[in-house]
């Protein structure tokens, strides 16, 4: 879809007048106990032991908060390279792949209340199982996932599964593990919830990367190609039927994916592509699942992380600037109508909604 340049003059001219509607709270202050909001866990610089930051919009008072966990815990930090965040409960679930910790916080004051260390596994992406008192982890240089006593943090086994496993979905007491292999992967493992024994391993396109369970309940595989391949490959998204483990559709892409997928409450799928000359992401493109049929360039822009509000509706998507500073937060509408934009920390990659 091409968008024309007074369109993209207005798109930037509304942007930038909603943000002056948000409230900036003094700093060390932090969201009162009742908020309803969006958390983003900000990677922070590669190498900085105590890069990851938390932040939170408060959807109640349109104030924006940095710093949660600095401010609730006597300056003490997470860790580096924030990569994953689940809100589960009263409970906030935030995942460090460089300092390789698992922090669990409080959502009412953000004191941390549990941490475990996992040495020598990277762990990259988590995904609570709240019926089996499990949280599965992937281990991005190790090829296996590891599951985790939600309770204790503790980790009871190993599952191996193929390389460099990044993101799982879980549908149908299935879960589903996209092995990326860094664009050379082209499997995914679907694990048993029941008896953590691998169960089918699917091919799909090059480089799974994340996955998501659409509207209509098929797990949704956002592959990115592999750009350095011989031949190159571009990218894809698979859908699979959780029942069956059968991949019911395939969605070719005229580019390389960035790997960012989420699924839309009005059956939408949406995922990021890549910007030529860019390393931070890509625009928005959108699935209409319905007829199959792709919006290329829906959000126009370069955004290094993604997320649809199950709420509500709304489109999160994070633009990390190049990691040259903070970064920002822009929210849509389904119909891409912008609502606000707000700023983040350096780095914003998983976002987690609050209710």
């Amino acid at each position: 879809m091409r968008i024309l340049p007074a369109v993209l003059l207005s798109l930037l001219f509304l942007l930038a007048a909603c943000k002056n509607t948000l409230v900036d709270p003094p700093p060390g202050t932090a969201p009162g106990a009742v908020s309803k909001g969006v958390y983003v866990l900000n990677e922070g610089m590669f190498g900085d032991p105590a890069g990851a930051r938390l932040s939170f919009l408060d959807l109640l008072t349109d104030s924006v908060y940095f710093d949660l966990f600095e401010t609730a815990n006597a300056g003490a930090h997470l860790g580096s390279l924030g990569d994953d965040l689940e809100v589960y409960g009263d409970r906030i679930y935030t995942l460090m792949s460089g300092s390789e910790n698992l922090a669990v916080l409080d959502t009412t004051d953000h004191a941390l209340v549990q941490s475990a260390t996992y040495a020598g596994t990277v762990p990259h992406d988590l995904l609570i199982d709240p019926l089996r008192n499990s949280i599965y982890l992937t281990q991005l240089f190790s090829g296996s996932v590891a599951r985790v006593d939600l309770t204790t943090l503790a980790q009871l086994e190993t599952i191996p599964v193929g390389a460099n496993p990044q993101g799982m979905a879980f549908a149908n007491d299935y879960l589903f593990v996209c092995n990326s292999g860094f664009g050379s992967g082209n499997t995914v493992t679907v694990i048993s919830a029941v008896t953590h024994a691998t169960v089918e391993t699917l091919v799909v396109g090059d480089g799974p990367t994340r996955a998501v369970v659409g509207m209509d309940g098929r797990v949704w595989i956002a592959c990115t190609g592999n750009a350095f391949g011989t031949p190159p490959t571009l990218g894809s998204v698979y859908a699979v039927n959780p029942i069956s483990l059968i991949v019911e559709d395939v969605v070719p892409f005229p580019e390389n994916l960035w790997g960012s997928i989420a699924a839309g409450t009005d059956g939408s799928i949406y995922l990021l592509g890549v910007t030529s000359g860019s390393f931070y992401g890509g625009p928005v493109h959108r699935i209409l699942s319905s007829s199959l049929a792709i919006e290329m360039n829906f959000l126009p822009g370069t955004y290094y992380s993604l997320a649809a509000d199950p709420a509500t509706g709304r489109i999160y998507a994070a633009d990390a600037r190049d990691f040259q500073g903070d970064g920002e937060l822009f929210i849509f509408e389904q119909n891409g109508t912008a609502v606000t934009v707000v700023p983040t920390q350096r780095g914003p990659g998983a976002i987690a909604f609050r209710y």
